[in-house]
């Protein structure tokens, strides 16, 4: 994809982001409506999918995803991936610092129905959602230029893929947010993560995510 058509993606996602967070900040009927459907659907309990989601929504965790950061950033350093690095981190710290803002500016409070989870600070959007598709979503873009074999890339995806969806997922399930604030994490992320993406293509005159080593040719 050229950086045109990126920027052009990146700006459609940056709108749909800002008209999301308008309708959460106004309350809008669209978005109580939205929220109403799918809690009445995914709001279902039982001892053993309580204790399943529990521990994927640990995977979201502030000090759980900094530590998964950190220990890929060890790795790609060693593999001498020094611009996969410096994505990842970037990526993770744009989008930590960024939805916390946003979450002061909202100031949206949770859900008022039983959190099976403690959960403090305002809901939108949900640092969870957001610090998931950051990581995961940065390391599949890795892999995609790292990895060479489709298969092995494929299951790095969905791998990739399942978390991001599980972990937000979660965040509804165990009362903790609205789907709008999950929605709205992954919006902010992707919206982050596709301009900070353009700087590490191949077509960049900052960086190039696909010449990070010529190792790479070799995977």
């Amino acid at each position: 994809m050229k950086t045109s058509k990126k920027l052009t993606l990146a700006i459609i996602l940056l709108l749909a982001f800002i008209i999301l967070s308008i309708n959460v900040a106004l309350k809008t009927s669209p978005i109580k409506l939205f929220d109403n459907f799918f809690i009445s659907e995914i709001y279902h309990h039982s001892t053993w999918s309580l204790n399943l989601f529990r521990g994927i929504t640990f995977l979201g965790n502030t000090n759980q995803t900094i530590a998964i950061v950190v220990a890929f950033s060890i790795i790609l350093l060693w593999k001498r991936y020094y611009y996969a690095m410096f994505f990842l981190i970037i990526n993770k710290i744009l989008v930590t610092s960024i939805n916390t803002t946003i979450k002061y500016l909202v100031e949206r409070e949770r859900p008022s129905h039983h959190h099976f989870v403690y959960a403090g600070g305002f809901s939108y959007p949900s640092g969870h959602s957001a610090s998931a598709f950051a990581l995961y979503i940065s390391l599949l873009i890795i892999a995609w230029f790292v990895f060479k074999n489709i298969k092995l890339r494929v299951l790095i995806g969905i791998t990739c893929l399942s978390f991001v969806l599980l972990i937000g997922y979660s965040r509804i399930f165990l009362g903790v947010h609205y789907p709008s604030d999950v929605l709205g994490g992954y919006l902010l992320a992707a919206t982050i993560m596709s301009f900070t993406t353009i700087l590490f293509t191949k077509d960049s005159t900052v960086l190039n995510l696909k010449g990070i080593d010529h190792q790479s040719n070799k995977q």
